[in-house]
Order: structure tokens, then C-alpha cells, then sequence
């Protein structure tokens, strides 16, 4: 029984030191605002008084059928003012851009395009050397929060190391690194999600649970063993 209760003890135990662990990095947040950092591209300002095509003179101008557009957006980022045209039905649309103040119609980002989002998006950032010179380039998709949807994106991998996604049709940009690797890492281990399936990291901390359960037990039985092996337990305790 001593035997059992040290191996669920030692087994235990090494959960505890990493709860203990985890939850010390999670105060502490190390590098977490470089690791979550938002970024955007940065606007281009309006001059007061600048015309305004309005979506239907612009939508003519581009190349679109008024009859259909199912949804407009106004975007505005590097590229200036732009209305995002959805054609088509919702299992299949296809977007077009037209400038909001010409009317033109503007292409989706090329990869160049994608880099320069980037770095109008880095250069007010506190950790802008994070993201150095683009490595290598890759056409993609990615989830665009605006639109709901997988769109056309670019993957830039950075000579720093960072990975950045830009969405070709709304700038949107994420990026991921080693640091959030090992953040996630930190955060899996701290919630013994050591399987990438739900159903096994249920089943692991059934058995953990389990584990603390008979840990008690076992202690309580080897407890009352040496008492009456060493005669402690009718001891009276004086005060």
C-alpha cells in the first residue's frame, strides 16, 4: 500500500508543480503583449471636402452588376477608403474593391501588397524589429472576422521568425510565432489538455481525479497501519 501511495503521490505531486508553474507564468504574462499584439493597417487620412463616389456610382465604375451585390462593406486601411462589393450567393460569393472616393476598381493584395499592409500595420508597434524582412511568401486562405468566411490571404514568414497571414481582400492580419507556441503550450498543460481530442483530456483528468481520491485514501490506510504497527494511535494527546 506505501508503494501505491508513493506513485500516485509522485504522480500527483507533478501535476501540482506544474499548476504551480503555469499559474505563475500566467501573472507574470511574460511577453504576452508582443505575443497577442493587434495590428492593423494603418488608415489613409481623408482630406476634408475630398469627393465621394457613393457604392452605386463606384459599383458601376468596377465592373458590377447593381442586381448582384449581396452585401457592402466600407473598409479603410493603406490602400485608402474602399467600398467590398459581395457578389453571388452565400455558398460561393466572390468580392470585388472599388475605391470609395474615385470609384476605380482596386485588385486584391498581391504579395507585395500584403507586405506593405504589414509594415504600415508595424510601424507605430513597440516591437516593430519583431518583424523583419519577408523570407517567404505564400498564397493562402484565412478566416476574415468581417466577412465570416475563409477568403484569399497571404502567409509571410519573416526572417525573425514570426509568421504573418494578411487577408488579400480586407488586410486583415494575424501573426503567430514560437512564443505563441509555448504560451498555448503553457496554457494546455495547465488545463491537462495533453491530447489534441476532448474526449481523451476528459478521460485524463477523470483518471487525475480518480488519482487524488485514492491518494487520500491510500495515505489515510497507511496512516492508521503504522499506528497500529508503532502503538501511536491510542496515544491520548495532552494539553
Amino acid at each position: 500500500m506505501r508503494s501505491f501511495h508513493r506513485i500516485v503521490g509522485i504522480i500527483v505531486a507533478a501535476q501540482i508543480a506544474l499548476w504551480v508553474a503555469t499559474g505563475l507564468l500566467f501573472n507574470v504574462k511574460y511577453r504576452y503583449d508582443e505575443a497577442y499584439e493587434t495590428l492593423r493597417p494603418a488608415r489613409q487620412p481623408v482630406a476634408p471636402g475630398q469627393p465621394w463616389a457613393g457604392p452605386a456610382e463606384a459599383a458601376a465604375a468596377a465592373g458590377v452588376d447593381l442586381a448582384s451585390i449581396s452585401r457592402v462593406e466600407l473598409v479603410n486601411d493603406h490602400r485608402g477608403p474602399l467600398y467590398l462589393f459581395q457578389t453571388g450567393g452565400e455558398a460561393a460569393p466572390s468580392y470585388v474593391l472599388a475605391s470609395a472616393t474615385t470609384g476605380e476598381r482596386v485588385p486584391p493584395l498581391d504579395a507585395a501588397g500584403a507586405d506593405a499592409a504589414l509594415r504600415s500595420a508595424v510601424q507605430g508597434s513597440p516591437h516593430a524589429a519583431r518583424y523583419g524582412a519577408v523570407q517567404a511568401s505564400e498564397a493562402t486562405t484565412a478566416f476574415s472576422a468581417l466577412l465570416g468566411r475563409e477568403t484569399p490571404a497571404w502567409r509571410l514568414s519573416l526572417a525573425t521568425g514570426p509568421t504573418v497571414t494578411v487577408n488579400a481582400i480586407t488586410s486583415e492580419i494575424a501573426h503567430t510565432s514560437w512564443l505563441n507556441t509555448w504560451i498555448d503550450l503553457t496554457y494546455r498543460v495547465h488545463y491537462m489538455q495533453y491530447t489534441p481530442w476532448q474526449s481523451a483530456n476528459i478521460a485524463i483528468v477523470s483518471v487525475f481525479s480518480l488519482l487524488v481520491f485514492l491518494l487520500i485514501a491510500s495515505g489515510v490506510r497507511v496512516f492508521f497501519e503504522r499506528g497500529r504497527r508503532y502503538g501511536y494511535e491510542s496515544r491520548r494527546i495532552r494539553f
